[in-house]
This record gives structure tokens, C-alpha cells and sequence, in this order.
């Protein structure tokens, strides 16, 4: 028996409203999370990545650490069953159909195990057709015209992947077919019932953004700094040198902004305050570049095994104005942080000519971060 393994990730998260498989889920992205068990399963031979078009290379460079199996990246379709069919014919290609198996599993089920994987595919080998399933754990009731009514829960099981078949009359299901949610439908409709497999609790689906953090402790952080403006100093706010007759001053670049965002990173993750990690009396720091300092901060927080899901804050200032910079320093502090510029948002507002920043002899930042415990 030869195996092949098809795994389909050409989908655009619409319902996760971000693009999921590329997301990171215990220290690595679902995608390559949930290719590493079919690399290490002895059942399969070959991997197929099915995923968007404008994907192809991104997928190609994230998957090139990948040695020891053959691994293609083709392009899909507008939808599930276009992607699944372009697979399949490129195994049929390259592999041929006699005496093959091919397991067909969705990219955002990162948690699958080498163990299930083996286990289809054997019993796909034997009986043509092998797809896992799970009880269902809480009560189920069929909706119908009028109201709904209870059903026995017993009688109904949750299917997962990989659904393994063999390759030929795959192929076949696949002819001329419909859309479906899975292989075993299109399956079923030509060939008749699918072998039922035991499936894993653990080998959930990641549908919305909330399911890769579902396991996770969520802790959210508040950072404050306030800096005197003086003559004779530059002015840089989160990492942007803005021309002005004033500056910060601060032992550092005294980048408000940045400090604010590092003291909601460390409160978020339990750890002392900039002060402690950057001590205002350390001559080392004088004149530091803050956003290095953000890159200690950002290992600290890695260190204590959190991800950083979002970052924002607010600059108050009455001049210069800060609006024109805000997408430098959202780029600025993305790239330091690791994370999408699009989880980076900054906004900027006066306080009406009051007190110190209303005079214009200082500024001030407050900024707000989500941190997700990661594992």
C-alpha cells in the first residue's frame, strides 16, 4: 500500500475572521502543527498541501524545513470540493491509483496524531473507506417546521479527519460531484456506507479565532508613562523621530509610547515594571533605543510562555500632532513584537489645553495589551 496525504488549507477563515492555519498555536502555526504527525506516521508516503493561489509561495517557504517525505503545494478552488479534486487528480498523476490510499484532512485541525492517522488508512486499506468519529457529549435535538424535539444522542456521532479511501474510487466520488462538507458524503452517494473509525476527543476543528485560544488563559495588561518635554532633546515616539523644538526627557530616548506598551506587556504577564528590567540609574541605558528595549521585554513575555494576541494605546499630546505617525509607529512596534500590524492600534487625542500636556511641557501614553497563554 502506498499512502498519500491530502491536506486542505486553500480556505480564507471567513468564519475566524483571520487566516487561521497561519495563526500560532503552541509555538508553531496550525499549518505546519498539523502537517508534523503525517510526516512521522509510517503509513503515509506522500503530502499534497492544497492551499489559495496567492498562498503558493508563502506555503512553499513555511513548509521547507520539512525533509524526509516528498511534500507538493498545488492551488485549490472557490471551495472545498474544487481543492480536494485538484489534489486528487495530482496524486493520480504522480502516484498513480493502484493499490494507494489517500487520507484527505483539514488544515485547521492542528491536534491530529500519527496514531489516528495510521489507523484510517489501515482500515481504509482493508475496507475501502475509513472515517473517524467522536460521540457526541452534549444533547442533540432536530430542528423541524414548527419547534424541534429531542433525539437520542446515541444514535448520532461527530465526524472528523483524515477520511481515508482508496484512491481510485475516491477519484471516482469525486467525478462530476456537488459541493459537500466532507469526503465520506461524496463517498457515500456512489459507493454506499462508510467504515466508521475511532476518532480522538483532542482532534478538534479550529472554526472561529476563539478555538486556538480555547485552551488557553487570557491576561490583559495596562502600561502608563508620562515624560517632560525640554528643549535640546529629539522627540521619538514608538520608534518615529518627529521633528519639533522639543523632546523627552528620560534616561532613555524616553519613548512614551514605547515604555507604556512595555509595562502592559510585563503586568499582563506577571512580571515587575521597565524599571526593574531597565533600572533608571543604570548607566548601560542611558540613551537607549526603547524599541530594543521592547525586544527584552518581548522575550521576557515569550519566556513565560505567552503569545501576544493585541497591543493598543493612546498618546496624549498637544503638539505635535501624532495622527501623521501612527501608522510608522504601529509598523514599528508590530515588527518588534512579532505580530501582524493589523493587532496594532494607536490613536492620539489633546487634553484641551489642561495641565502639564495641555501647556505643552509634557506627554503621555497609556497603552492596553492581550496576552494568550500559549500550550
Amino acid at each position: 500500500m502506498k499512502g498519500v496525504a491530502i491536506i486542505a488549507a486553500a480556505g480564507r477563515g471567513l468564519r475566524a475572521g483571520v487566516d487561521k492555519i497561519r495563526m500560532t498555536v503552541q509555538d508553531e502555526t496550525v499549518l505546519t502543527k498539523c502537517i508534523r504527525p503525517f510526516f512521522t506516521c509510517r503509513a503515509v508516503d506522500e503530502i499534497i498541501v492544497v492551499t489559495r493561489e496567492d498562498a503558493l509561495d508563502a506555503t512553499r517557504a513555511l513548509l521547507s524545513s520539512f525533509e524526509g517525505k516528498s511534500i507538493s503545494v498545488i492551488a485549490g478552488g472557490d471551495t472545498r470540493t474544487e481543492s480536494v479534486r485538484n489534489a486528487l487528480l495530482y496524486a493520480k498523476e504522480h502516484c498513480g491509483v493502484a493499490d494507494v490510499v489517500v487520507a484527505v484532512h483539514d488544515g485547521a485541525r492542528p491536534f491530529v496524531t500519527s496514531a489516528l492517522i495510521e489507523r484510517c488508512m489501515l482500515l481504509a486499506a482493508k475496507d475501502g473507506s475509513a472515517v473517524p468519529v467522536v460521540p457526541c457529549a452534549d444533547s442533540v435535538r432536530r430542528i423541524e417546521d414548527g419547534g424541534s424535539r429531542a433525539v437520542d444522542r446515541k444514535e448520532y456521532v461527530l465526524v472528523q479527519t483524515p477520511q481515508c479511501f482508496d484512491l481510485a474510487r475516491l477519484i471516482s466520488a469525486y467525478d462530476g460531484a456537488l459541493d459537500a462538507t466532507d469526503d465520506a458524503t461524496l463517498y457515500e452517494r456512489r459507493f454506499g456506507a462508510v467504515s466508521l473509525a475511532e476518532g480522538e476527543a483532542q482532534n478538534r476543528k479550529i472554526t472561529y479565532l476563539s478555538d486556538i485560544y480555547a485552551d488557553n488563559c487570557d491576561r490583559v495588561g495596562v502600561g502608563f508613562d508620562v515624560h517632560e518635554l525640554v528643549e535640546g532633546r529629539p522627540l521619538i515616539v514608538g520608534g518615529v523621530r518627529i521633528p519639533h523644538g522639543k523632546g523627552l526627557l528620560g534616561h532613555s530616548d524616553a519613548d512614551v509610547l514605547t515604555h507604556a506598551v512595555m509595562d502592559a506587556l510585563l503586568t499582563a504577564s506577571d512580571l515587575p515594571d521597565i524599571g526593574h528590567f531597565f533600572p533608571p540609574d543604570d548607566p548601560k541605558y542611558e540613551g537607549a533605543d526603547s524599541l530594543v528595549l521592547l525586544a527584552t521585554v518581548r522575550d521576557a513575555v515569550k519566556a513565560k510562555k505567552y503569545s501576544i494576541v493585541n497591543v493598543s494605546a493612546t498618546i496624549l499630546a498637544e503638539k505635535p500632532k501624532m495622527a501623521p505617525h501612527l501608522p510608522e509607529m504601529e509598523r514599528n512596534i508590530a515588527e518588534v513584537l512579532g505580530i501582524d500590524v493589523s493587532d496594532v492600534r494607536f490613536a492620539a487625542t489633546t487634553t484641551e489645553k489642561l495641565g502639564i500636556i495641555g501647556e505643552e511641557r509634557g506627554m503621555a501614553a497609556e497603552a492596553v495589551a492581550l496576552l494568550a497563554k500559549r500550550g
